[in-house]
């Protein structure tokens, strides 16, 4: 047994409601569980290479977790599944004693536990606590809990907001907070006929929820219904998106001295801000708008540094078709996109290749990892192809669905792989059913 584990903990969900401020309720609530608390949860499983145990919610597909980790060369890790009470994966297992009993076997024998998470919650600290009580030195790989607040404060928009004042690289687009439906209704009403089209944002979404892009005239009637609008919100100018660029965006490590390290993005988004997909690598983004999120990132990285917070962040932005980069959020956590970085780090190939993430790749009604997921990867492993199922649990949903990631020398290529895989799988998959 090694003297130092980690302990991976991808705790999305109880991430995504920690806030005080945010009170999610009905179907917002349901989905950021059954999303976020399960389907996500499985691309922890490409976070490190380290000797580890995974914290991962039960129902993920055996076969698949034995096979994703062979085509990677790699030895699977235990793997502790607590009693699902709340959904909530790290207070499920502070309350299920069985589960605990498992993790401390696995920990056995090591002096140090490393904890590496989504992001911070109040949860997490209990559960260091806990470690620390069995004898164990642990270690978070984020913020302490003294210096909680700051992640607290970096995720909420108004950030944004208050560093481009104190920041001369960081641009935010133009506009205005309101507190109420009285102001909410004259901001848009300003900010449309202003400028043709805004955007109304919650403080806190998940995804691009919490999100609505309106023009003049436009029915606020989603603010109304989701849970997610809370006030007070931001209402500001929706920035026309530059051609061929996608939204930028980028992964900061923030340590001690700052800026450890940096992982370009470039996501894809439908109706001007809900999240579909992510290329990750140097040729995510053409070289002048690399050098203007670089930039960004050092700066707001710093500033966080200075706040007291540590750990993996992620800058979102928009590239405007005045070229310009505008800043538009900050997520205190590891983004979406923390599988793709581990696997470049895994491989050394941060400035060899570029990786595709697509998170809700459809397959039909049916569709099974053994039948019809697995020989398509197979098939691709073996013509020495580097691209993985990185989570399978949603083929039985009602709408199915999976996610996939593919590596190649550029995003043109790698895009051009996922696009096969989506074609592979469905027919054989249609194909399954009509037999």
């Amino acid at each position: 047994m090694p003297g130092v584990i980690e302990l991976i903990i991808p705790n999305q969900a109880e991430y995504f409601l920690r806030n005080p401020a945010l009170h999610l309720t009905g179907e917002q609530r349901e989905e950021v569980i059954r999303f976020g608390g399960t389907y996500e949860c499985e691309h922890s499983v490409f976070w490190s290479t380290n000797p580890r145990v995974l914290l991962l919610p039960a129902g993920y597909d055996a076969e698949w977790f034995d096979d994703v980790h062979a085509a990677l060369g790699l030895q699977p890790p235990p793997v502790v599944s607590p009693d699902a009470r709340s959904g909530l994966l790290v207070r499920d297992l502070l309350q299920d004693g069985a589960a605990q009993a498992v993790l401390r076997k696995h920990l056995s024998g090591c002096v140090q536990v490393n904890l590496t998470m989504t992001g911070p919650t109040p949860d997490i600290y209990l559960l260091a606590a806990m470690l620390r009580g069995w004898g164990l030195t642990v270690e978070l790989d984020g913020v302490t809990e003294e210096h909680y607040w700051s992640s607290l404060y970096l995720d909420s928009k108004v950030s944004c907001l208050d560093l481009a004042r104190q920041l001369p690289g960081v641009l935010v687009s133009d506009g205005l907070i309101v507190d109420n439906w009285t102001e909410l209704e004259g901001a848009v009403g300003v900010m449309t006929a202003r400028y043709g089209r805004a955007i109304v944002r919650s403080l806190h979404g998940v995804a691009g929820n919490g999100t609505l892009v309106v023009k003049g005239g436009g029915s606020l009637d989603t603010v109304a219904k989701d849970s997610f609008f809370t006030f007070p919100l931001v209402v500001q100018e929706f920035i026309e998106h530059a051609a061929d660029v996608g939204c930028p965006a980028v992964d900061v490590l923030v340590g001690e001295d700052g800026v450890e390290d940096v992982v370009l993005c470039s996501l894809t988004v439908e109706d001007g801000h809900l999240f579909r997909s992510v290329n990750v690598g140097q040729d995510a983004l053409p070289a002048v708008w690399a050098e203007r999120v670089d930039q960004v990132a050092h700066e707001l990285g710093t500033a966080a540094r200075d706040l007291g917070y540590r750990g993996w962040m992620c800058v979102d932005c928009v590239a405007g078709a005045d070229e310009k980069l505008y800043v538009t959020e900050i997520n205190a956590r590891r983004s979406g996109s923390t599988h793709a970085g581990g696997l470049l780090r895994q491989w050394g190939a941060e400035r060899d290749l570029t990786l595709s993430a697509h998170f809700m790749v459809p397959v039909p009604e049916g569709t099974t990892y053994r039948e019809h997921i697995k020989p398509v990867f197979e098939r691709l492993w073996a013509s020495g192809v580097r691209a993985y199922p990185t989570t399978v649990r949603g083929v039985g949903w009602p709408d199915p669905i999976i996610a996939v990631i593919a590596a190649a020398p550029t995003a043109e290529e790698a895009e051009r792989i996922v696009a096969g895989i989506r074609e592979a799988v469905s027919p054989a998959a249609a194909s399954g059913n009509a037999s």
